[in-house]
């Protein structure tokens, strides 16, 4: 996935660094045992988000211990789990399939960039994911058709070259939907409203990655909606920094009325002892998100996108 959804880390108080960072480390340990080591190479925070999300809606009891992984094979490092009697980790087992199954998809479609080393790397990884899919999609097969419905769809868009970055949201954004729906699995109506805020996360998300892509997207002259949101582009295969800001300015707009309506849904729910994480992401973490994504000069190495605690 992409990994802009995650908490703002400043505002986390010591104890709830500690569990988000161990719930990090259990969802890796899941996706590990599940579906082998190379799985969980790609584990982002969005994923991460998901599982604390589900913890807190069925208020989960949970504890940790202390485990070696390969990046940590000399000290252990704190992993989280359900600790209730002959609980099956049903959180952590639902968002390892989840991230197989979004992984899979991502991996497939990167075999389409225009950039080679993004192909080749989809290319080495792809036959990793495939068995583990398949698996992940039996447990899982609602979310596994809706995921294949909105990639199918996402190709469309892109190769009608349709530039509504409404539009060209919306698989991410039914993605995101029907991966949330699946957290409330016996109330109708927290089902219905959290698909919403998973529509309306999917939304951002689109919305954050085509700003933080938009530069290498346009001197690749690949598909991205918010190239037409920009002005006075230049004919040396880059982006002015006006051009930039004009479609930042475009996309943070679109970006916080979407994160309004995303806070409407957010506050009908309940997420128990893992509301102070999820508030943090959801008020702080996202909006932190967008800003680092609108940043014209990228300097500095982000730690969104699949970065290892």
């Amino acid at each position: 996935m992409f990994g802009y959804v995650k908490a703002y880390r400043p505002w986390l108080r010591v104890c709830e660094l500690d569990l988000y960072k161990g719930v990090y480390c259990g969802l890796c340990k899941t996706i590990t045992e599940r579906s082998g080591f190379v799985s969980s190479l790609l584990l982002s925070y969005d994923i991460v988000f998901l599982t604390i999300a589900a913890l807190g809606y069925d208020k989960s009891a949970v504890a940790a211990e202390k485990r070696r992984c390969p990046l940590h094979p000399i000290k252990k490092t704190p992993c989280v789990y359900c600790r209730q009697a002959g609980a099956e980790n049903a959180a952590f087992e639902y968002a390892a399939d989840a991230a197989i199954m979004l992984d899979y998809h991502k991996l497939r479609d990167d075999l389409h960039d225009k950039g080679f080393k993004k192909r080749l790397a989809a290319a080495a990884m792809l036959p990793f994911f495939a068995k583990p899919y398949k698996q992940a999609a039996a447990r899982q097969p609602y979310i596994s058709q809706q995921i294949e419905q909105a990639m199918a769809f996402q190709r469309e868009i892109e190769d009608m070259n349709i530039r509504s970055v409404d539009a060209a949201a919306e698989p991410t954004a039914r993605m995101m939907k029907a991966v949330f729906r699946g957290v409330c699995r016996y109330d109708p109506d927290d089902r219905e409203v959290m698909g919403e805020f998973g529509y309306l996360l999917g939304r951002f998300v689109y919305i954050c990655d085509a700003l933080d892509d938009l530069k290498d997207d346009f001197k690749k002259r690949a598909y991205n909606p918010l190239v037409t949101k920009s002005t006075a582009m230049t004919t040396a295969g880059e982006i002015t920094r006006e051009s930039f800001e004009h479609a930042a300015e475009y996309a943070r707009r679109s970006a916080y009325l979407t994160l309004g309506q995303l806070a409407d849904r957010y506050v009908q729910l309940n997420f128990g002892d893992m509301q102070p994480i999820t508030d943090n992401v959801v008020y702080m973490g996202l909006k932190s998100s967008l800003e680092a994504a609108a940043k014209f000069d990228k300097k500095e190495k982000k730690d969104t996108k699949g970065k290892r605690i």
